[in-house]
C-alpha cells in the first residue's frame, strides 16, 4: 500500500479522535488488521477500503 495512503489512514482517524479498537469494531475488522492497515505491513481488501472510506467521510480516489 502507498505509504501516504497508511499515514492518511491513521492522521484521519487521530484527527477525529478515534481509538483503533473502536474503529475496528465499528468495521467488523480486528484491530491488528486496522494497525496493519495504517503501518503499510498489509493492504485492506476492497471492500474494507470501501468501509474505511465512508467511515472516515474522505474519498479514496483523493490518496490512491
Amino acid at each position: 500500500m502507498n505509504m501516504a495512503v497508511t499515514t492518511h489512514l491513521r492522521e484521519v482517524r487521530k484527527s477525529k479522535g478515534l481509538t483503533q479498537k473502536k474503529v475496528a469494531e465499528a468495521l467488523l475488522i480486528s484491530k491488528d488488521s486496522l494497525s496493519r492497515y495504517e503501518r503499510g505491513k498489509q493492504d485492506p481488501r476492497l471492500d474494507v477500503a470501501i468501509r474505511l472510506s465512508k467511515y472516515y467521510n474522505v474519498s479514496m480516489e483523493s490518496r490512491v
